[in-house]
């Protein structure tokens, strides 16, 4: 929060580097994912400070990065993005729907709208199937918040994946 929300990622570097640290255990035990960096919805597009930020972050790690402003929803910002591997994070809520563009070898997504139909997971899955068909690695979230109906659906999205079948 203090870097994304803070700092907005000016003179993060320190507090980059201290995060990193804190995570280190999990980095050296090869248990972590991608990192994901949520901008606040105020910040808006500035290339500049994303392109800088991106050059301090360590490459032996994947990231993901969540824009909220739809200013951020740009063709060199996601250059910016393909250029170190890292992720447009595909987020999916009633206020912003983030496209599905892949910016990385992996895929990235935050699935945050209140209701998901039993359609809409098999759509999801369907999605799901054709990226880890490509070898790409998936990272699926839902809502999570006020409700089980997010863990209910992670569960669902992952039988239709592995099994391809609706119960």
């Amino acid at each position: 929060m203090r870097i994304t929300h803070i700092l907005k990622f000016r003179e993060a570097a320190q507090f980059t580097e201290v995060f990193l640290k804190v995570i280190d255990p999990l980095r050296s035990a090869r248990r972590i994912g991608p990192i994901l960096f949520q901008l606040p919805p105020t910040l808006k597009r500035d290339e500049a400070l994303l392109q800088d930020y991106l050059a301090i972050l360590p490459r032996d790690l994947n990231y993901a990065f969540e824009f909220r402003h739809a200013s951020w929803l740009n063709e060199n910002v996601y250059a910016l993005l393909r250029d170190r591997n890292v992720a447009l994070c595909v987020a999916e809520s009633e206020k912003l729907e983030t496209p599905e563009i892949l910016t990385a070898d992996f895929a990235y997504f935050r699935l945050r709208k209140p209701d998901y139909t039993l359609d809409d997971i098999l759509r999801i899955a369907e999605n799901a199937k054709q990226l880890l068909a490509q070898g790409r690695d998936l990272f699926v979230f839902f809502k999570h918040e006020e409700t089980p109906d997010g863990a209910l659906n992670a569960e669902r999205l992952l039988q239709f994946v592995t099994r391809g079948q609706a119960e």
